[in-house]
C-alpha cells in the first residue's frame, strides 16, 4: 500500500492486486507497538486514501494468471470476483509478504491453552484478556516459548520480530494484569535488535523470568489433569525446571508464500534457499531484481519490522518511479546478437538462457521455413552463456566475439 501511494501521489497509474478480499497484510492482526503507537488507525487511514486515489486501481480477492513481457511492456492477465482484466505496465513491485507458521509442536492445535502471540495479542485487542482453562479464568502463570518454526534445521533463519513481539506482548499483561504474577520467557537467543533493547530490560525491571534453552533440548509441553506443564532445562542451574502454566504462548516464526514459485517464475526471478525472493545485490541493489523493470519490498524479501517494510516500499517505488519518468530507456551495449547466416534453429541457447530472452521463431525462406533464434534486447544481460552453448558461432554476446577473445589471450600470453 505504501509502494502504491506513493507511486499515485507522484502521477503514476497503479494496479494493486490483493489476494485477500481485503487490503492491510499481515498488520490487520497488529494492534499495538512496543512504543505504544496503533498501527490499525495508520492502517485505517491508508485504506481510505487509496479508494480515493483515482490513479489507483485495487484487484481484491485477485489471482494473478500470468506476466509476460518486460521493462515498460508488461502485461499481466488477472482473475477477479469472477472476471479476467489484462493490464499493461511498465514496472512491477512484488510485495506479496509472508505467512506465520502454524506450529506443529508444543501441543498446538490439540489443547486451548496453547496459543501463538498473534492470538495472545488479539485477545488483548479486543478486551478477552488472557482467560485459559475451562472456566475461563484469568491466567495467572503464563509461558512463553519462542523460536517456535525458525532457527532450526528447516528454517535456519531468524524471524526477527518474534522477539520484540514476546516483549511487548509481556510488558502489556504486567500492565494490564497484577494478577499475573509469573511470566517466563524461553529463549535461544534475544534479538531485540536498535532501540528495542530498552524494552528488554525494561521487562526484566518488571519481572519477567527469561530461561535461556538449548536447540538440542527444547522445552517440553505437556497436559495433566490439572494443568499445563512445560519442562526446561536451566542452564544456570544445570538442570531440568518444571513450570505449572495456566497458558503457553508460541512465538512463531514467519514463513514465505507457497505461491512465491509460481509468481517467480512469471517473472523470471529467483528465490533463496527458503523460499523468499532474492534481491540482485544485498548492498548495491537492495530492492532490485537481475530482470529489469521488477523490483521487491516487505516480508516477501525476508522477515522484516513494519517501519522496515515500511521503509523499503519507498526504496522500491523510487526505483520504480525512475524507470517511469523516462521516455526510452538505453539498452546495455554488450548484449547477445543472432548471426543469421550461421545459426541454424538447434535452439541449444533457448534453454541454456538464464533469463528466458531468446526464443525460437520460423518464417518462410526461399520456399522452406528457415528456423532461427532471437534475442529479446532488453532482458538480455550478456551472460554469455548462449555464446558458450552454441555449436555454430550463431549467436555472439559484442564485444565479446571469439576473435576479440582470442585476441586478448593472445596479447596475454605474449606479455607473459
Amino acid at each position: 500500500m505504501t509502494a502504491a501511494l506513493t507511486l499515485a501521489r507522484q502521477g503514476s497509474v497503479v494496479y494493486l492486486v490483493e489476494k485477500e478480499n481485503e487490503l492491510g497484510g499481515n498488520l490487520r492482526h497488529i494492534h499495538y507497538l512496543l512504543n505504544g503507537e496503533r498501527p490499525q488507525e495508520e492502517l485505517a487511514r491508508l485504506r481510505d486514501e487509496i479508494q480515493q486515489n483515482s490513479r489507483i486501481h485495487l484487484f481484491a480477492g485477485a489471482v494473478i494468471e500470468n506476466i509476460e513481457g518486460s521493462i515498460g511492456n508488461f502485461k499481466t492477465r488477472i482473475s477477479a470476483r469472477g472476471g479476467t482484466t489484462e493490464v499493461e505496465h511498465g514496472v512491477v513491485i512484488v510485495a506479496t509478504g509472508a505467512k506465520q507458521y502454524q506450529p506443529k509442536e508444543y501441543l498446538y492445535g490439540q489443547d486451548d491453552d496453547v496459543i501463538t502471540q498473534r492470538d495472545l495479542e488479539g485477545r488483548l485487542a479486543c478486551g478477552d484478556g488472557f482467560l485459559a482453562g475451562e472456566g475461563n479464568r484469568p491466567a495467572k502463570t503464563i509461558v512463553m516459548i519462542r523460536c517456535v518454526g525458525s532457527r532450526d534445521a528447516d528454517h535456519p533463519y531468524c524471524s526477527r520480530v518474534c522477539c520484540a513481539d514476546a516483549i511487548k506482548n509481556a510488558l502489556r499483561i504486567k500492565t494490564l494484569s497484577p494478577e499475573t504474577n509469573v511470566l517466563y520467557v524461553l529463549y535461544r537467543d534475544i534479538r531485540t535488535y536498535g532501540f528495542k533493547e530498552s524494552y528488554y530490560t525494561k521487562a526484566r525491571q518488571q519481572g519477567v523470568v527469561f530461561v535461556r534453552y538449548d536447540e538440542d533440548r527444547k522445552p517440553e509441553v505437556s497436559r495433566n489433569s490439572h494443568a499445563l506443564k512445560v519442562t526446561v532445562l536451566d542452564q544456570t542451574l544445570g538442570m531440568p525446571m518444571l513450570i505449572p502454566a495456566d497458558l503457553v504462548v508460541l512465538s512463531a516464526g514467519i514463513h514465505p508464500h507457497e505461491e512465491n514459485r509460481t509468481l517467480a517464475q512469471f517473472l523470471k526471478v529467483p528465490l533463496n534457499s527458503e523460499g523468499f525472493f532474492l534481491e540482485a545485490h544485498m548492498k548495491l541493489r537492495p530492492v532490485d531484481f537481475m530482470t529489469d523493470g521488477v523490483f521487491l519490498c516487505g516480508l516477501a524479501h525476508s522477515p522484516k519490522s513494519i517501519e522496515e517494510s515500511i521503509l523499503q516500499a519507498q526504496a522500491a517505488s523510487a526505483r520504480a518511479a525512475a524507470v517511469l519518468v523516462q521516455d526510452s530507456l538505453e539498452l546495455e551495449a554488450n548484449i547477445s546478437h543472432v548471426v543469421d547466416e550461421s545459426c541454424d534453429g538447434c535452439a541449444y541457447c533457448v534453454d541454456t538462457c538464464p533469463f528466458k530472452s531468446i526464443a525460437l521463431v520460423e518464417y518462410m525462406y526461399l520456399g522452406s521455413i528457415k528456423k532461427v533464434v532471437e534475442t529479446n534486447e532488453s532482458t538480455c544481460k550478456g551472460c554469455g552463456c548462449c555464446q558458450a552453448t552454441c555449436p555454430k558461432n550463431g549467436i555472439l554476446v559484442r564485444g565479446f566475439t571469439l576473435d576479440q577473445i582470442r585476441a586478448q589471450i593472445e596479447a596475454a600470453l605474449e606479455v607473459a
